[in-house]
């Protein structure tokens, strides 16, 4: 009996066990098995391999403003003066950039600078005296004098503006640069006219006085040449009224330049413009019977170098200024002055910017630029 039952309770286990293995088969049919949840481990801060990190919300992204599209420019208005002009097809053309002789000599033979659309004043030959060099685009001018030899500036501002340069000589350095590197053309009257009487003239015997440049003379020169004049780079901004927030008043500006040319701007209300004086003496210009009046004086620092170029034969040597890239700024205009810094590259012409880069916008007219060492050089009130 005992051996019966045992043999039962064998069978009935077995049976148990298949009923239960169908039973659990059926209860997990379509389930993948339990994953473990894996046990995060922490990042260590950065100098503390204990510590645990503090989460750190990334910053929204702070959308890029598009910038403002320039109020395109009239297709009569002048570039550099901010005035209409008779020929909107000159304006279209390469400014034609002139270096003038400015030594006493050279002062009292001045010819055409009232009709240049900006002019530079800046330091030459160890720190002796000035040069200037006369820009003419908005108008014609058939004379304009007394024509000197080029410095090593007259690379830099002509790069620029995208001009053409036209001076009488130069030392061998400064020629060969600009005959061979600058990348813009340079008519150089000993050179390219030797006898002084295709796209100069000759007036006289002083060297100092006596050679006369004219804007048809250099375009005739480009147009002989097969040069193209076509020209199209950014002017400056101007406005009728005087921006807000001027530094101060400015009626007279005091610019002390050495060997004796230190330079007086008197600022005239009934003319709209700063008079002109050097030496002492007022500036004239015979080709309009009248005296050099500035609508803009624009004072600008900039970085002067003393180079190995020897400019004369007492050994003196050139000066590089780096009008090509930034400094301090004073602007006179309408008997006030306006702070700021300019800046420029080789590809394009200065801008003048005020308290946040905001554009300092000229009155129309005539600009003349002068270069100092450093801007607390000069006074004015």
């Amino acid at each position: 009996m005992l051996h019966r039952l045992t043999k039962h309770k064998r069978i009935l286990l077995f049976v148990l066990l298949i009923v239960t293995a169908l039973s659990l088969a059926a209860c997990g049919a379509g389930e993948p098995a339990p994953t473990p949840t894996p046990t995060k481990t922490p990042i260590a801060a950065a100098g503390n391999p204990h510590a645990s990190p503090t989460p750190v919300a990334l910053p929204m992204p702070t959308p890029t403003p598009e910038p403002s599209t320039p109020t395109p420019r009239p297709e009569n208005i002048a570039p550099f003066t901010g005035l209409p002009v008779d020929d909107p097809e000159r304006i279209k053309q390469l400014p034609i950039f002139v270096c003038v002789n400015n030594d006493a000599a050279g002062r009292a033979a001045h010819w055409g600078l009232s009709k240049a659309d900006l002019v530079y004043e800046y330091i030459v030959d160890g720190f002796s005296l000035t040069r200037l060099t006369a820009m003419y685009q908005s108008q014609e001018a058939d004379r304009i004098g007394p024509v000197r030899s080029a410095r090593y500036p007259n690379i830099w501002m002509v790069q620029m503006y995208g001009g053409v340069l036209a001076c009488s000589g130069g030392s061998d350095a400064i020629r060969y640069l600009l005959k061979n590197e600058v990348g813009f053309p340079y008519l150089d009257a000993d050179i390219d006219d030797p006898s002084n009487n295709r796209y100069f003239t000759n007036l006289g015997t002083d060297y100092r006085t006596r050679l006369q440049a004219r804007t048809n003379g250099v375009r005739q020169w480009l147009a002989d040449k097969g040069i193209p004049t076509e020209w199209n780079k950014p002017g400056f901004e101007f406005s009728e009224e005087p921006p807000p927030n001027p530094a101060g008043e400015a009626a007279v500006i005091d610019i002390p330049y050495p060997g004796g040319n230190s330079v007086q701007w008197r600022y005239d209300p009934a003319l709209g413009g700063y008079i002109r004086y050097q030496g002492g003496v007022q500036q004239f210009d015979p080709a309009i019977n009248g005296p050099i009046v500035a609508s803009n004086v624009i004072v600008l620092a900039a970085v002067h170098e003393v180079t190995d170029i020897i400019e004369d034969t007492l050994g003196t040597k050139g000066i590089n200024i780096k009008l090509h890239e930034f400094g301090d700024l004073r602007i006179f205009r309408d008997g006030k002055v306006y702070e700021g810094t300019w800046r420029a590259s080789q590809e394009a012409p200065p801008r003048w910017l005020g308290p946040g880069e905001v554009p300092i916008t000229l009155r129309p007219g005539q600009s003349w630029l002068q270069v100092v060492r450093k801007i607390e050089d000069i006074s004015y009130q």
